[in-house]
């Protein structure tokens, strides 16, 4: 995913396509590329957000962690994390605004004090303490003023792995006695393994953002910049009921996985890659397409089928109890075997990573990761092959893992370069 896409999927809380040839789409009439967004239709009023049942039994699943890995208290701020456990996204700059999980006893948040309504308004669980800070005081040595009152100012914190070098060396300063921990041993064995309603979003934050892409897709003509194509999507998913978009390539660019800075004009038989999605209450959607202008050469035809092989062949492996390293291994293996090795050569990055309230995070598929998969995990499956300063492709989809292998999120795969969601 591009720095650029991180940047709109960070704005939350923001007839079919069918079979046609994108050559069809070369010279749309003026009512398609002006009504594009006509029919569309919110797909978002019926979803089920997260609640406070939902962040109470998360907290008691934390504690249950933290007695097995001997931390006494978590310590979030500016994260997802925070957010994963309150419901609140805070903090992160230069006033401290955290939360404070101890392992016995009620959650404490520590809040500037201009920001009380504020907070009050959109933490979703445990704003029963609320601590202020004026200006002119410290917020570290309230901190810790708390972790005394807990009787775990010589325990040990469970520090976010997100925490800001700095809030970490002041926190270190008011309470020195204590010992710090990355705390990823609670986040990441909670949060890579999704509740049904965390499954729910993700699945209808996919489905989104290809009834998104369909709908863009048909406002390809010859003279549409990348910009205008982006826009559109991001048009599109709006009127559907999220927000987000996609980041969109045209041959050459596409031969780099994020895109470059320069920017491209369509043509004859032009490689179109777009890398997109959405969020729903705060869950991501990852999905790229790649598709051609008008008819494909063959050897980006050849491509193309080779890298819908190698997601077809790391879909088939993936199951509870396969490393994630395997999942990557089956996808390269087909890469490789057509021509296009060894390791990263032309198949440059790794084939996924998690999805949730990140847009990456934990599990990711690579080489090395033994880690094995659980039911409920959810990441994507993205193999590319880049010929660089020609072209590059590359399909994503997103997938959980279930109790006999996985679903592929949408039900929309690509099955060819003129089907790009079957």
């Amino acid at each position: 995913m591009s720095t650029h896409r991180r940047d709109f999927l960070k704005l939350a809380g923001v007839a079919a396509f069918g079979s046609v040839a994108l050559s069809r789409c070369q010279a749309p009439t003026p009512e398609v590329s002006q009504d594009f967004l006509a029919g569309l239709t919110t797909m978002t009023d019926d979803i089920q957000p997260i609640q406070k049942l939902d962040f109470a039994n998360r907290h008691n699943r934390a504690r249950s962690l933290m007695r097995k890995e001997g931390i006494d208290s978590l310590f979030l701020s500016g994260s997802t994390n925070l957010y994963y456990f309150s419901g609140i996204n805070m903090g992160g700059g230069d006033r401290l605004f955290a939360m404070l999980l101890p392992r016995e006893g009620a959650p404490v948040f520590v809040c500037p004090a201009f920001e009380l309504g504020r907070a009050k308004e959109r933490i979703k669980y445990g704003e029963d303490d609320i601590r202020l800070w004026e200006e002119d005081e410290d917020p570290f040595k309230l901190a810790g003023e708390i972790l005394r009152e807990k009787g775990i100012e010589k325990g040990v914190i469970g520090v976010d792995e997100d925490l800001p070098y700095w809030y970490y060396y002041r926190l270190a300063q008011a309470v020195p006695d204590a010992k710090y921990r990355n705390a990823d041993a609670v986040t990441h064995e909670l949060r890579m393994v999704k509740e049904p309603k965390e499954i729910a979003l993700i699945r209808r934050a996919v489905e989104v953002t290809i009834q998104g892409y369909k709908a863009a897709f048909k406002t390809i003509h010859p003279k549409i910049s990348e910009g205008e194509l982006s826009q559109n999507i991001s048009l599109a998913i709006g009127k559907l009921g999220a927000s987000g978009g996609g980041w969109v390539s045209f041959e050459p660019a596409s031969s780099s996985p994020h895109g470059t800075m320069e920017r491209y004009s369509l043509r004859e038989g032009s490689v179109i890659l777009v890398d997109g999605g959405c969020r729903l209450d705060n869950y991501a959607s990852d999905i790229t397409r790649t598709i051609t202008f008008g008819k494909p050469s063959e050897k980006v035809t050849k491509v193309w089928q080779t890298v819908r092989r190698a997601q077809k062949a790391a879909i088939e492996v993936i199951r509870p109890g396969v490393a994630c390293q395997e999942v990557d291994r089956a996808a390269r293996r087909v890469v490789e075997e057509a021509g296009y090795g060894p390791g990263y050569k032309y198949f440059t990055h790794r084939l996924g990573h998690g999805l949730g309230l990140k847009g990456h995070e934990p599990p990711y598929m690579v080489k090395g990761n033994t880690l094995p998969l659980k039911a409920g995990m959810t990441f994507t499956v993205e193999p590319g092959i880049y010929i660089s300063g020609e072209f590059g492709v590359r399909l994503e989809d997103n997938v959980v893992v279930t109790e006999e292998g996985c679903e592929v999120l949408g039900n929309s795969m690509a099955t060819a370069i003129d089907k790009p969601f079957g």
